[in-house]
Protein backbone atom coordinates (compact mmCIF):
# COMPACT_ATOMS: atom_id res chain seq x y z
CA UNK A 1 0.00 0.00 0.00
CA UNK A 2 1.45 3.53 -1.03
CA UNK A 3 1.70 5.90 1.54
CA UNK A 4 -0.47 9.38 0.70
CA UNK A 5 1.70 11.83 2.96
CA UNK A 6 3.53 14.18 0.52
CA UNK A 7 7.17 13.88 1.21
CA UNK A 8 8.92 16.94 2.87
CA UNK A 9 11.25 18.93 1.14
CA UNK A 10 12.46 21.50 3.54
CA UNK A 11 16.07 21.66 4.50
CA UNK A 12 17.51 21.69 8.69
CA UNK A 13 16.95 25.65 8.50
CA UNK A 14 12.98 25.64 6.92
CA UNK A 15 12.73 22.67 9.48
CA UNK A 16 13.66 24.80 12.66
CA UNK A 17 12.00 27.26 11.57
CA UNK A 18 8.97 25.98 11.42
CA UNK A 19 9.40 24.12 14.89
CA UNK A 20 9.29 27.68 16.03
CA UNK A 21 5.83 28.26 14.61
CA UNK A 22 4.92 25.41 16.37
CA UNK A 23 6.40 26.35 19.34
CA UNK A 24 4.88 29.56 19.35
CA UNK A 25 1.34 27.83 18.31
CA UNK A 26 1.74 25.55 21.68
CA UNK A 27 2.78 28.63 24.12
CA UNK A 28 -0.87 30.45 22.84
CA UNK A 29 -2.70 27.54 23.49
CA UNK A 30 -1.05 26.55 26.26
CA UNK A 31 -1.95 30.45 27.77
CA UNK A 32 -5.32 30.40 26.01
CA UNK A 33 -6.42 26.64 27.89
CA UNK A 34 -4.73 28.35 31.58
CA UNK A 35 -6.89 31.33 31.00
CA UNK A 36 -10.41 29.66 30.36
CA UNK A 37 -9.60 27.08 33.30
CA UNK A 38 -9.00 29.98 35.83
CA UNK A 39 -11.79 31.71 34.06
CA UNK A 40 -14.05 28.85 34.72
CA UNK A 41 -13.01 27.16 37.55
CA UNK A 42 -13.87 30.67 39.65
CA UNK A 43 -16.77 29.50 40.56
CA UNK A 44 -19.59 31.81 38.85
CA UNK A 45 -19.81 30.20 35.28
CA UNK A 46 -23.59 29.18 34.34
CA UNK A 47 -21.98 25.68 34.03
CA UNK A 48 -22.47 23.93 36.82
CA UNK A 49 -22.25 20.38 38.37
CA UNK A 50 -20.89 17.07 35.75
CA UNK A 51 -20.50 19.21 32.73
CA UNK A 52 -18.42 21.71 35.07
CA UNK A 53 -16.27 19.12 36.71
CA UNK A 54 -15.47 17.66 32.87
CA UNK A 55 -14.48 20.87 31.26
CA UNK A 56 -12.20 21.55 34.73
CA UNK A 57 -10.77 18.13 33.64
CA UNK A 58 -10.16 18.48 30.04
CA UNK A 59 -8.89 22.14 30.62
CA UNK A 60 -6.49 20.09 33.03
CA UNK A 61 -4.92 17.67 30.93
CA UNK A 62 -4.79 19.90 28.20
CA UNK A 63 -2.41 21.91 29.90
CA UNK A 64 -0.19 18.69 31.26
CA UNK A 65 0.00 17.76 27.27
CA UNK A 66 0.88 21.29 26.46
CA UNK A 67 3.94 21.20 28.81
CA UNK A 68 5.10 17.58 28.04
CA UNK A 69 4.44 18.99 23.99
CA UNK A 70 6.76 22.22 25.15
CA UNK A 71 9.68 19.75 26.78
CA UNK A 72 9.46 17.59 23.70
CA UNK A 73 10.91 20.50 21.38
CA UNK A 74 14.37 21.35 21.84
CA UNK A 75 14.59 17.56 22.10
CA UNK A 76 13.19 16.99 18.45
CA UNK A 77 15.42 20.24 17.41
CA UNK A 78 18.61 18.53 18.29
CA UNK A 79 17.53 15.29 16.41
CA UNK A 80 16.37 17.07 13.21
CA UNK A 81 17.40 15.75 10.01
CA UNK A 82 16.75 17.47 6.74
CA UNK A 83 13.51 16.20 4.91
CA UNK A 84 12.14 14.19 8.16
CA UNK A 85 8.87 16.11 9.30
CA UNK A 86 9.38 17.64 12.73
CA UNK A 87 6.41 15.19 13.62
CA UNK A 88 8.66 12.30 12.68
CA UNK A 89 11.17 12.81 14.58
CA UNK A 90 11.81 10.16 17.37
CA UNK A 91 12.64 12.44 20.95
CA UNK A 92 13.79 9.92 23.91
CA UNK A 93 13.91 11.04 27.51
CA UNK A 94 14.38 9.12 31.20
CA UNK A 95 10.55 9.84 32.07
CA UNK A 96 11.98 10.31 35.95
CA UNK A 97 14.72 12.15 35.20
CA UNK A 98 18.29 9.99 35.59
CA UNK A 99 15.81 7.22 37.12
CA UNK A 100 14.28 6.33 33.84
CA UNK A 101 12.97 4.80 32.64
CA UNK A 102 13.70 5.94 29.15
CA UNK A 103 10.58 6.53 26.64
CA UNK A 104 10.82 8.50 23.50
CA UNK A 105 7.76 10.22 21.94
CA UNK A 106 6.90 12.17 18.70
CA UNK A 107 5.36 15.67 18.94
CA UNK A 108 2.31 14.58 17.47
CA UNK A 109 1.47 12.03 20.38
CA UNK A 110 1.58 14.44 22.72
CA UNK A 111 0.00 17.70 20.85
CA UNK A 112 -2.70 15.73 19.08
CA UNK A 113 -3.97 15.47 23.22
CA UNK A 114 -3.51 18.92 24.45
CA UNK A 115 -5.39 20.07 21.32
CA UNK A 116 -8.17 17.51 21.49
CA UNK A 117 -8.97 17.78 24.72
CA UNK A 118 -8.84 21.80 24.53
CA UNK A 119 -11.68 21.30 22.34
CA UNK A 120 -13.21 18.53 24.62
CA UNK A 121 -13.47 21.56 27.01
CA UNK A 122 -15.27 23.81 24.89
CA UNK A 123 -17.42 21.44 23.36
CA UNK A 124 -18.83 20.05 26.84
CA UNK A 125 -18.11 24.01 28.28
CA UNK A 126 -20.79 24.83 25.61
CA UNK A 127 -23.07 22.05 25.89
CA UNK A 128 -23.50 23.04 29.51
CA UNK A 129 -24.03 26.52 28.61
CA UNK A 130 -26.88 25.37 26.28
CA UNK A 131 -28.55 23.04 28.48
CA UNK A 132 -29.10 25.60 31.15
CA UNK A 133 -30.07 28.39 29.14
CA UNK A 134 -33.95 29.87 30.70
CA UNK A 135 -35.78 31.42 27.82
Amino acid sequence: MESTEKPVTADKTQLIASLGFFKDWTNYLLVTTVAALGWVAKGDSIVKGTELQWTIGFLCASVVFAIFTLALIPIVGERLEDKISIYSVEAPFNLLWLLGPRLSFRLKYVCWFQHVLFLAAVVVYSYGSITRVQL
